[in-house]
């Protein structure tokens, strides 16, 4: 999302001439989020984890952070993907599904954490079975207390503490039904959007 150009031009410069030398057919195509093809999205089997933030950054003040992935697809079952956002309580939707990683206080990278697949109470079976199998197969280990809670029976203790507190989220995604199509141009100078198909 905010990765600098830097990555692809060195790729661009550097790695690629050394990769056609070991593939004699390589394709190299540059994709941007959330407008990667189905054929990139099919190699990850609807388990593709888009995390916010530097690779091998310290986080703040030693401690690891709370982490929040919303469940999301667009178009097919193929471009689902688990975005990390903001851990707050107002990102949550009834409609979706999350996983919510606490990493518990004096943790590291190899200790205890709390892992919760949070399931609204309006989303999908589908999404439900699939959040629960990313939380075991990509969060959970000997470490971790993975627990799986619909919406409405979360604690107190840990899930709400560390999202800020309970605060009001929104219960319905009706916006989901409704297609709409724009226009964006700078054809007459100056930029433009306007609604198609209305």
């Amino acid at each position: 999302r905010r990765a600098p150009n830097m990555g692809w031009l060195t790729f661009t410069f550097g790695l690629e001439r050394k990769f056609k030398q070991l593939c004699k057919r390589l394709d190299v195509v540059r994709t941007h989020q959330q407008q990667e093809s189905l054929k990139f999205m099919a190699h990850f089997h609807r388990r593709f984890i888009i995390r916010d933030g530097k690779r091998n950054a310290k986080p703040e003040g030693g401690a690891q952070p709370v982490e929040l992935f919303e469940l999301r697809s667009n178009g097919s079952a193929l471009c689902t993907r688990l975005v990390q956002v903001k851990a707050d309580a107002t990102q949550l939707n009834s409609a979706f599904c999350y996983i919510l990683n606490v990493p518990l206080e004096g943790s590291n990278d190899t200790s205890s954490a709390i892992v919760y697949a949070w399931i609204g109470s309006q989303s999908d079976a589908d999404s439900a079975r699939l959040i629960e199998q990313i939380a075991e197969e990509k969060f959970n280990n000997p470490w971790v207390s993975l627990q799986v809670l619909t919406e409405g029976s979360e604690p107190d203790n840990f899930f709400w503490v560390a999202l800020g507190g309970r605060k009001p989220y929104d219960s319905e995604a009706d916006y989901l039904n409704y297609t709409r199509l724009f226009r964006c141009s700078n054809e007459k100078g100056y930029f433009t959007v306007s609604e198609k198909c209305t």
